[in-house]
């Protein structure tokens, strides 16, 4: 079974962040995801959970105790599907909790606003993120 790292590394790179993007989202330094994929350091028991709310995943699939990511069982998450454990996720995500707080207050107008808005950062992101990619390719050390 591939290690944490390996199944941190490929899950990551799914998600198209870098180890610096990653340590930004979940308040950590870029040396210790990197090290954490090395397989040079063990993530502390809170780290783990991060990371596997993060990634929508369970603890034993990023530990390799299973082969299936998601949990199931007497403690799944409702549905026990990834759409489901991804939105829980970005749910409980800090980034984000207090802005999804916000939204039953708001008009179905002002959400479709902000679906609208939502979905051009999004789009923006990805550009950037594309833009990123070619640099480091024609340019790799920086």
């Amino acid at each position: 079974m591939p290690s944490l790292g390996e199944r941190l590394a490929y899950l990551r790179s799914q998600r198209g962040l870098s180890q610096a993007e990653l340590a930004r989202l979940l308040h950590m330094g870029q040396s210790t995801i990197a090290m954490y994929e090395k397989n040079r350091r063990s993530p502390d028991n809170q780290s783990l959970k991060r990371l596997a709310d993060f990634f929508g995943v369970s603890t034993d699939y990023l530990l390799g105790r299973t082969d299936r990511p998601y949990e199931t069982g007497g403690n799944a998450i409702p549905g026990d599907a990834p759409h489901d454990t991804s939105l829980y996720a970005i749910a409980s995500d800090p980034l984000f909790a207090d802005l999804l707080r916000e939204v039953p207050d708001l008009t179905e107008e002002e959400k479709q606003s902000l679906v609208e808005h939502w979905e051009w950062a999004l789009r923006f992101i990805k550009k950037e993120r594309e833009r990123r990619r070619k640099r480091e390719k024609m340019n790799p050390e920086g």
